[in-house]
């Protein structure tokens, strides 16, 4: 995998119109607002939020209609293969495994599960990370990742 494809997966990304978080407990308003900022119909799903699709919460992506074209999985390690098999269920073409600072959900067997059933897939750090104007936070973070090789790491697992 080159730096280009992780590029460019980033870019597929961010150019999608109907994203989903799936997370455990309903999303930091902070990133649904800039993922929506950005011009993307942005959904909370998973098992802490109620299924009401006119505040755009969901129980699952199955239940999204129609159907979301990404997805960030922003949960810790142990809830990563629950997500996983809702992205599969639902047939989610691109997957964002977010995994920054700490453990997050980029496991092995869930980038190796979602790519056996043609998913793109993006295994770690932050769609924040990549949305212009970049706040001074993320920036900050993203020159630590750098400079410890983890965005290095990460480029060359997207594949």
């Amino acid at each position: 995998m080159t730096a280009d494809r992780y590029d460019e997966l980033v870019g597929e990304f961010l150019a999608k119109r109907r994203i989903a978080i799936w997370d455990t407990e309903p999303p930091d308003d902070w990133l649904v607002r800039r993922l929506s900022r950005h011009g993307a119909e942005v959904f909370a799903v998973g098992p802490g939020c109620a299924d009401d699709l006119g505040s755009r919460c969901a129980s699952s992506l199955t239940r999204i209609d129609p159907s979301v074209e990404a997805v960030l999985v922003y949960v810790d390690r142990e809830q990563t293969m629950a997500a996983v098999e809702d992205c599969l269920q639902a047939r989610v073409p691109l997957v964002w495994l977010h995994d920054a600072l700490s453990p997050g959900s980029a496991v092995p067997e869930a980038i190796e599960q979602l790519r056996a059933a043609g998913c793109a897939v993006i295994p770690g750090l932050c769609p924040v990370f990549y949305l212009k104007p970049v706040d001074p936070v993320h920036a900050c973070l993203k020159w630590v990742l750098r400079l410890t090789g983890k965005e290095r790491r990460t480029r060359r697992q997207a594949g």
